[in-house]
């Protein structure tokens, strides 16, 4: 399977989005892909070290690439949601000012943000 994918983002920015192939979630990145397109509500189940948390929101970030929408990632603590971030920015590389996080006290987004990463209070309070 090819794991990388063009896709076009506004400003006719292009990138080339990875999925790493040892993830088990890459095997199934077109099938997801296409569920997410066609629902308004897609749930997925996964192990534990699958690739859910991080590769969702790169598929999400191709499926939306015509879009301004923000794409929101919870996690439950704070060190989760920064180092989250962290992997997903690094794995982005050039393009890694799309992705940001926001904590109590830390909010290291921008206007250029796409994926944003964040506690279940930083939504709450949102």
């Amino acid at each position: 399977m090819n794991c990388y994918h063009k896709t076009s983002l506004p400003a006719n920015v292009f990138m080339d989005l990875f999925y790493p192939p040892d993830l088990p979630i890459t095997a199934y990145v077109q099938a997801i892909f296409e569920l997410v397109a066609k629902n308004q509500v897609t749930i997925i189940a996964g192990d534990t070290g699958s690739g859910k948390t991080t590769q969702l929101p790169k598929i999400c970030l191709e499926l939306l690439s015509s879009s301004t929408r923000l794409i929101g990632c919870t996690q439950p603590r704070r060190i989760a949601a920064t180092s989250v971030c962290d992997r997903v920015k690094e794995e982005l590389g050039n393009q890694a000012h799309l992705v940001g996080s926001k904590i109590r006290f830390s909010d290291r987004t921008s206007d250029k943000t796409r994926i944003k990463f964040m506690t279940d209070g930083v939504l709450l309070a949102e």
